[in-house]
């Protein structure tokens, strides 16, 4: 018995893939990294108001994310609902994040693997080959990391783990200068990215994707309003592969999944073999309309093998920081958000637990706290997407390395090859282990 151990290169965090040989043949393969659980342990005593200050901490690229669903979830045990004016500020937020997040994986983590998948490239082994394989495509690129730092920086009070979000709305007020610069800034990003939608249809949209990156049996899990794109609110939704889809409230989510969180991901109550999926291609597949023309139209450049191919939510990236540009422009329009509101009162707990759900960029994060007598923190529950798609990816990598290295028996290119699979689903370690 052989167990070959080896990092986990180009993801976000640090996560190891561990092999297993016996009688010269694959048996397993895990993507597996340390769940500490770490944030679940301390907020334990916790005050309520202090917890949205806390857990933005877990990641450097989920900050508003994880923020956003704490207030969510803290508005819930007050029942108090935050004015149209924050929740606009809100998805102007997670927008700016949304887009430094995926421009930033595509760039650094994926590119990469695309260019060598589909033998285009095979000199982009560095940043500084990277870098240097397209100048348009690094300067776009880079611009939409700027422009990510600056919205938030503008709209949260600094660009990363903002101070502007609190339980009962948002402390900021956009001036009119504020709104012109935001305005500017989105509309420089949809410039880098009609550029770069149509350079990735240049070159991958007539190409055959590998059919080790096709994902069986799914079942997709994700917020859903009314089949609308929509991050910050909506139903969970389970959707089948060609089947209709159930939709069922945030305080009925235990009735699916809820089973104490283990290594290899977030057990689920249904007796079937498929595997849950989050993240882009859960939002494609289970929104309908966009609310722009444009994003059916890059669609249709790419036939049926594609749709259900994990390097698809490549592409779906780059699709939702268009969306959400758009309608971050629209926002910036709306008359509700210059409209002074007042913050809502936190005045007295009303339940003794409080679920916040939102799409942070790879997928459902939900947060679950139950407070004792003092407003304090007495458990809490903390759903993350990379633990939901964990167990996929290791079906996935497993699969493809029995038949890589029965092929081959050369282990550092089974080694090499399921990294990509597990770069092609952008997990956020930092989140998962939290």
């Amino acid at each position: 018995m052989l167990k070959v151990i080896d990092v986990c290169k180009r993801v976000e965090g640090h996560g190891e893939i561990k092999i297993l040989v016996q009688n010269d043949e694959i048996s397993l393969v895990n993507f597996e990294f340390k769940i500490y659980r770490g944030f679940e342990n301390f907020l334990i005593g916790k005050k309520l108001l202090d917890i949205p200050k806390i857990v933005p901490r877990i990641c450097g690229l989920c900050y508003a994310s994880q923020a956003i669903a704490s207030c969510k979830a803290i508005e819930d045990i007050y029942n108090i609902k935050v004015s149209e004016q924050a929740k606009l500020l809100r998805r102007i937020l997670m927008t700016g994040e949304l887009i430094k997040s995926h421009s930033m994986s595509f760039f650094f983590q994926t590119l990469p693997d695309l260019l060598n998948i589909f033998n285009i490239s095979q000199k982009t082994t560095t940043a500084y080959d990277l870098i240097n394989y397209d100048p348009q495509i690094t300067s776009n690129i880079y611009e939409l990391i700027k422009i990510g730092n600056e919205i938030n920086n503008l709209f949260g009070g600094r660009s990363i783990h903002l101070i502007s979000l609190i339980p009962g709305g948002i402390i900021y007020s956009p001036s009119k200068k504020d709104i012109s610069i935001a305005k500017k800034r989105f509309q420089n990003a949809l410039i880098s990215l009609e550029w770069i939608i149509e350079k990735f249809i240049e070159l991958f949209s007539h190409q055959l994707p590998p059919k080790e990156f096709d994902a069986p049996n799914l079942i997709y899990l994700g917020l859903s309003n009314l089949r609308n794109y929509n991050r910050y609110s909506g139903r969970l939704s389970l959707k089948e592969t060609n089947r209709n889809m159930i939709e069922f409230e945030k305080q009925n989510y235990s009735s699916y999944f809820g089973k104490e969180p283990e290594l290899r991901g977030i057990d689920f109550y249904f007796d079937n073999k498929k595997n849950v999926i989050v993240g882009p291609l859960t939002r494609y597949n289970i929104n309908e309309n966009y609310g722009t023309d444009e994003i059916q139209t890059y669609l249709e450049y790419f036939d049926k093998p594609w749709k259900n191919n994990i390097l698809f939510a490549n592409f779906i990236r780059l699709l939702e920081m268009y969306i959400e540009s758009v309608q971050s422009i629209q926002i910036l329009d709306d008359h509700n958000l210059t409209v002074k509101q007042e913050i809502s009162s936190l005045n007295s707990v009303k339940k003794i637990d409080g679920i916040g759900v939102i799409e942070a960029p790879r997928g459902t994060l939900l947060h679950h706290y139950y407070v004792n007598n003092h407003n304090s923190i007495d458990r809490i529950k903390l759903f993350v997407a990379t633990e939901f798609n964990i167990p996929l990816i290791n079906e996935m990598i497993t699969n493809y390395a029995k038949v890589l290295f029965e092929r081959t028996g050369d282990i550092n290119l089974v080694k090499n090859s399921v990294q990509r699979i597990i770069r092609a689903f952008d997990p956020c370690i930092s989140c998962a282990t939290h």
